[in-house]
């Protein structure tokens, strides 16, 4: 509700009707797939130590396939990551795809338990049933060397975004390979953008905020 009226106050009727519209197909698309993953989960509720970390809140399902649409697949051999994956529900959409594997990184055993139950009542209908997830601080997670594929919904900032993206550069250096590193509401990383130069914006498209896709080289 609050993005609603944000929406609402912030850029009037018409685009709210819109955040409105895509918030109930979210909801059906969820009860078609079996799962609940909607909703705000503050950040502080889920864990101890939350510096630099962001609250949960699920990427739409639309705005995940027109992203996807952008992104060179090739079945049977990409790998999806998710930093932040909270309840799964990207998860779930990238299994939709024909990716040899997916993995989901995330911080709280509580959404990670959600996240399971969730991936666990649709997986027969997945094209991809590889699923696999991890708890913990995306800054202490081995970057597999075949992951190319890298979804974000603005889950950190600050020392945490910096160590994420240093380990995926150092993942690069060590096994050069092309990368998307698929990025919802990047708003904190476009402050810093200039300090990375090996990440270059090849397609970018916006609804409530910017989703940029880059070319990680």
């Amino acid at each position: 509700m609050k993005r609603i009226l944000k929406a609402l106050r912030e850029h009037g009727v018409r685009h709210a009707s819109r955040v409105v519209a895509v918030r109930i197909t979210d909801l059906w698309r969820e009860r078609q797939l079996g799962i609940q993953a909607t909703g705000l989960v503050p950040i502080e509720t889920l864990i101890q130590n939350w510096t630099d970390c962001h609250d949960y809140f699920p990427t739409a399902f639309s705005s995940f396939r027109e992203a996807m649409r952008e992104v060179e697949l090739h079945p049977g051999e990409d790998v999806f990551l998710d930093y932040g994956s909270g309840k799964g529900r990207a998860l779930i959409m990238a299994a939709q795809y024909p990716f040899r594997r997916i993995i989901g990184v995330e911080i709280s055993d509580t959404l990670n338990a959600e996240a399971r139950v969730n991936i666990d009542r649709c997986r027969q209908g997945l094209i991809c049933r590889d699923i696999e997830l991890w708890t913990g601080s995306a800054t202490d997670y081995p970057l597999p060397p075949d992951v190319n594929v890298v979804f974000l919904y603005n889950p950190f900032h600050g020392r945490v975004l910096r160590q994420v993206l240093a380990n995926l550069r150092a993942s690069l250096d060590a096994r050069p390979r092309r990368m998307t590193v698929v990025y919802n509401n990047p708003v904190h990383f476009l402050r810093m953008a200039h300090e990375y130069p090996w990440m270059v914006e090849r397609k970018r498209f916006r609804f409530e905020h910017d989703f940029i896709l880059y070319d990680a080289r």
